[in-house]
């Protein structure tokens, strides 16, 4: 008689069309038992579960291509772009300069000249304008002049403060490209320690269900199981971090590049270490080139030059202004008064009268604003000198440390797991000895990664304090 599926068992195949792949694993792993270990009147019901998980695991598949295309790999050189495009920080950098720029014709301008009218000596009882001769309407002009010299300073002064600040954008722009690397690379480890962590789990998957099998026959004690299960509860708890750091470095490179979202953000690009010749980067070079080169020690200097520009200017005030007046006055003639029209001119001198309580004060106010330039010179200097001393001897570990990675030691680990997993299947190896070469491959792959990261940030720091690349000095 032909036999028919119960419609129980229909519905077990509907449900593992809509399970995880790990579920379907799971449930491949019974049928397979239930096949073994039952009489043939369960073989069709068996068969029809069999047939859903294959179809699952097929549509599975065929899902997972389309998934990851819609997420493009994330590349760095686009988000360097929208970043100097985008950033708030950076476009109000640029803008600060402009202002300042702005700023330098006014101080180096006259004041606006004084147009004054004056109706002079008029009698209080008539008000009349030909009565007396004195009597005029003045139209005068006046213009304030410093002395030769002090507007000259003062322009000088500001031109070096729009230098100034025209290197702190500079410097803003290289810290906005190394901010953006170093989140850019930091997102990059923390896909790669989950992908490392799943592909451990996949292999603890595999093991867990043999060893389950083994103790179901007798052939395996439980704690060897336990100890397996206990193995994949910690990569799981390590693989819960690995996802909170990718939300983490994804919404912090949003900030980053200007974004307020990270909405579309896949994950980033694969990238090859930067090769450099260790012979011709010396860390005195390096120095050097950051002295000369550096935007933040360029605006230092610059603001020692504006100091020193106020300085003189301070000195300058105890030498007197002027101010020059001409006027023309209109009369009328009156009795004995012809009425001819009367010009004058006349110059006028300022007295540093209190030179003692200003003139004197403001001298020492702009000794110790320019004494106070050249500490931050002095220690904007000694920073730089500082920081490429410790990121140059990062940067050294770091290559030093990939160079031996990628000499053997993560395809030795990674073979080293393979062979294990065969011997372990196979009785020739223990638990314990499985369980640890698991832990070294995870910590070498991941060693590899991280140190592939800080090298490239390392360079990245150092960029942005060399002010260029950090390629041969040009």
């Amino acid at each position: 008689m032909r036999q028919v599926a119960h419609p129980r068992v229909l519905l077990k195949v509907w449900t593992i069309l809509v399970l995880s792949l790990k579920e379907k694993r799971k449930i491949c792993h019974k049928i397979a038992q239930c096949i073994v270990f039952s009489d043939m009147r369960r073989v069709i019901p068996t068969l029809f579960l069999l047939l859903g998980a294959g179809l699952a695991l097929v549509f599975t598949a065929a899902a997972s291509p389309a998934a990851a295309a819609a997420s493009p790999p994330l590349q760095l050189a686009p988000l360097l772009e929208e970043a100097l495009r985008n950033r708030p920080a950076l476009r109000a950098a640029r803008l600060e300069a402009v202002a300042k720029e702005a700023e330098i014709g006014p101080r180096g301008a006259y004041e606006d000249p004084m147009v004054g009218f004056t109706a002079m000596n008029y009698p209080t009882d008539t008000f009349s304008a030909g009565e007396f001769g004195m009597t005029a309407n003045e139209i005068s002009l006046s213009q304030k002049i410093p002395f030769p010299g002090k507007l000259t300073k003062q322009r000088a002064a500001t031109r070096y403060e729009h230098q100034s600040k025209t290197q702190d954008y500079h410097q803003r722009k290289l810290e906005l490209v190394k901010e953006v690397k170093v989140v850019f690379y930091e997102l990059f480890l923390a896909y790669k320690k989950r992908d490392i962590l799943n592909e451990q789990i996949a292999i603890l998957d595999q093991l867990i269900s043999v060893t389950r099998s083994k103790y179901t026959l007798g052939k395996v004690i439980q704690a060897e199981l336990l100890g397996l299960q206990a193995e994949e509860g910690n990569f799981r708890d390590q693989l819960f971090t690995a996802e909170k750091q990718i939300r983490s470095k994804t919404a912090e490179l949003a900030r980053a590049v200007g974004r307020e979202s990270a909405d579309g953000f896949g994950r980033p690009e694969e990238f090859r270490k930067t090769p450099l010749n260790f012979g011709k980067i010396t860390e005195r070079g390096l120095s050097d080139r950051a002295l000369a080169n550096s935007p933040a020690l360029k605006s230092a200097r610059a603001g020692l030059d504006a100091t020193q520009e106020k300085l003189s200017f301070a000195r300058w005030s105890y030498l007197p202004d002027f101010e020059f007046r001409m006027a023309y006055a209109q009369r009328q003639p009156s009795p004995g008064d012809r009425g001819v029209a009367l010009v004058s001119g006349g110059v006028a001198l300022s007295i540093p009268l209190w030179a003692f309580s200003k003139q004197s004060e403001e001298v020492r106010g702009a000794v110790a604003g320019k004494t106070r330039a050249e500490a931050l010179v002095d220690e904007e200097q000694n920073a730089l000198i500082q920081k490429v001393h410790v990121m140059y001897s990062e940067l050294e570990e770091a290559s030093k440390r990939l160079n031996l990675f990628e000499g053997g030691l993560v395809p030795l680990a990674r073979q080293a797991v393979f062979a294990s997993k065969s011997a372990y299947l196979s009785g020739k190896m223990d638990y314990g000895a499985l369980s640890s070469l698991l832990r070294t491959r995870f910590q070498t792959e991941f060693a590899y990664n991280e140190a592939l990261a800080n090298y490239e940030s390392r360079i990245a720091e150092l960029e942005a304090l060399l002010g260029e690349p950090l390629g041969e000095p040009r």
